[in-house]
C-alpha cells in the first residue's frame, strides 16, 4: 500500500472545509491538527503505532521501554544476542502472567540471591497503571534481549520553514497507516470546526466529526477481535 503523505490529507480536509486557499484555516493549523490526530489514534489505539523491536534488558526484575516506546504490547521470544563464549541460541518463547499471581506463589521472586538471575527470560509482567514499565522473572542478569511489540510516537508531520501555506511543500510521509486516513481527515474537521464554535451549527459539526473519528476506530478494533487467533 503507497505511503500516505501529508499534502494528500491536507489538500482533502481543505475541499472538505470548502477552504481550498486556506484563507479561513490556513496549512499550518490544519497540520497541527493532522499531529493532534496521530497523538490521539496512537492513545486510543496503541497498535495502530506498533513496531516490532529488539529490546536489551537491564539488570534486575524491573525493565523499562526505550525512548520513544509509550507501551509493551506483547513479548514473544527470547533471542540469540552476546559474541564469542556469551553466544544464546535460545529463542524461548516468553509467557505474559499475571504479577499477583506470581506474588501469591513466589513472594521473594524479586530476589536474586534466591532465584538466580538469567539472560533467559520466562515470564513477563505489565501493568496499565504504568505501560512504559513491565517485570521480568527470572531477574535479568543484563544481557538478556527478547524480542517485543511496542507501540512507539507517531513523527510529526513537519511545518515547511518556506512557504507554510503552499500545499505542495507538504511533503513528509504520515506515520500511519494509510487506512487510517479517514480518521485522520474526520479529526482535522473536527478541530477546525470547533474553532468557531461561536458561529451557528460549528460545535455539532465538530463532534459530528469527533464521534464519527472514534466510531472508526472502534470499527478497527472490532475487526482485530475478530482476526486475531487468541479470539478463537
Amino acid at each position: 500500500m503507497p505511503a500516505l503523505i501529508a499534502k494528500d490529507v491536507l489538500e482533502r480536509a481543505q475541499t472538505l472545509l470548502q477552504d481550498p486557499n486556506g484563507t479561513h484555516w490556513p496549512l499550518p493549523e490544519l497540520a497541527s491538527a493532522l499531529n493532534d490526530a496521530l497523538l490521539e489514534i496512537c492513545l486510543t489505539k496503541p497498535s495502530a503505532c506498533a513496531e516490532t523491536v529488539v529490546l536489551s534488558l537491564q539488570e534486575g526484575t524491573w525493565q523499562t521501554l526505550d525512548a520513544g516506546q509509550t507501551q509493551l504490547l506483547r513479548v514473544v521470544r527470547n533471542i540469540t544476542s552476546g559474541a564469542g563464549d556469551a553466544v544464546r541460541t535460545s529463542n524461548l518463547a516468553i509467557t505474559p502472567i499475571e504479577r499477583d499471581a506470581l506474588d501469591n506463589q513466589i513472594p521473594d521472586w524479586h530476589d536474586a540471591t534466591r532465584h538466580p538471575a538469567s539472560a533467559t527470560v520466562l515470564h513477563v509482567m505489565t501493568d496499565p497503571m504504568n505501560p512504559t514499565d513491565f517485570y521480568v522473572y527470572p531477574a535479568n542478569d543484563g544481557n538478556g534481549q527478547i524480542e517485543a511489540m511496542v507501540a512507539v510516537e507517531p513523527t510529526s508531520v513537519s511545518i515547511p520553514g518556506v512557504g507554510p501555506d503552499v500545499l505542495t511543500n507538504y511533503t513528509d510521509e504520515v506515520d500511519i497507516s494509510p487506512i487510517y486516513k479517514s480518521a485522520l481527515i474526520d479529526y482535522i474537521l473536527y478541530q477546525s470546526h470547533a474553532k468557531d464554535m461561536q458561529m451557528a451549527g460549528a460545535s455539532q459539526r465538530a463532534m459530528a466529526h469527533y464521534q464519527s473519528f472514534l466510531s472508526k476506530l472502534g470499527v478497527r478494533r472490532k475487526v482485530e477481535a475478530v482476526a486475531t487467533p487468541d479470539s478463537a
